[in-house]
């Protein structure tokens, strides 16, 4: 893990010059977390995994992040080293820097329009793509696997065990909408509240294109129709109608093009559970019961998916 003491190996790998400062964590996600790097050539964002990640994928999604920029879409510049890699491992941590950006907390009421425009940029950038979709994006969870699930976090006195089981009938029922993607391009699939952010001068900033890969642009629309929609049907129609003025691909027609979101909540779910139940600190499942908790506070459910179907036809 890095330390603050690291701040000039970090400026050294990636040539920033001048004194360093490192401090932080300033925030934290799943799979890593992100420190402020101070130099002479300003303000850097420097975030580190906690696991390693792979060094050909974050090539990959540095080149759809320049694609992006390119298309208008406002994202942090991705610095590389001397040697033009875009990550890099520093005391034995994988690390890479972008240029920093004064951000506001995450919230689901951004402008709708300016939510819209950047949506349409990404699938404007994104290339056609014939790599299988992967399961975390593609499939549900079961019956069976749910209802097992649950028993197995009552069992173990989860405090949101009751939760899900009030849950369950309605996480079963809206996975009958799973279809395949169709015609996937390359999309950032992880445009949730905390990675589409404000800057403090009112615009929209994309962040966090690691987990890049094929799916279908009609469904990663629905998906942030139900985001920043945010159960206002005339915010996904706004939403919707500026992303079509933009050139976007992608068209919400019908149940099954809210697959990927559908698949999202199931996974998310079933990973905060099973983390959970194998959780070796108290502070760990609580972090873990509040992810979980993500999912009944907000759940996607057939009854919500045709109000934005409704709203955007």
């Amino acid at each position: 893990m890095l330390t603050a003491d690291a701040a000039g190996a970090v400026a050294r790998a990636y040539g920033l010059p001048g004194p360093a400062r490192l401090t932080g964590p300033a925030a934290r996600g799943q799979l890593g977390q992100v420190w402020r790097l101070e130099t002479d050539a300003g303000s850097h964002a420097v975030k580190e995994w906690f696991a390693g990640p792979d060094l050909d994928t974050a090539t990959r999604d540095a080149d759809l992040s320049d694609a992006a920029r390119a298309q208008g879409v406002l994202t942090p510049t991705v610095v590389r080293t001397a040697d033009g890699a875009v990550a890099t491992v520093v005391e034995g941590t994988a690390v890479r820097v972008f240029e920093w950006v004064d951000l506001r907390p995450p919230t689901r009421r951004l402008d709708p329009v300016a939510v819209g425009r950047a949506l349409a940029g990404l699938h404007r950038a994104g290339r056609p793509s014939d790599e299988p979709v992967d399961n975390w994006f593609s499939t549900g969870f079961g019956e069976e696997r749910w209802r097992e699930l649950h028993a197995r976090v009552a069992a173990e006195g989860a405090p949101f065990a009751d939760e899900l089981g009030a849950l369950v009938d309605d996480l079963v029922a809206v996975e009958s909408v799973l279809e395949p993607h169709a015609s996937p391009i390359v999309c950032h699939r992880d445009l949730w509240a905390d990675n589409v952010l404000a800057t403090t001068d009112g615009r929209v900033c994309v962040l966090d294109f690691e987990n890049l890969g094929p799916a279908d642009p009609s469904q990663e629309l629905a998906m942030v129709l139900f985001e920043f929609g945010d159960d206002d049907p005339a915010r996904a129609r706004r939403l919707n109608t500026a992303y079509v003025d933009a050139g976007g691909p992608g068209r919400v027609r019908r149940r099954g093009h809210f697959t990927m979101l559908v698949a999202e909540q199931a996974h998310i779910g079933q990973l905060a559970c099973s983390r959970w139940v194998g959780a070796g600190s108290a502070s760990e499942r609580e972090r873990l019961a509040a992810w979980f908790r993500e999912i009944p506070d907000d759940p996607v459910t057939l009854p919500r998916i045709d109000r934005v179907l409704a709203a955007v036809r």
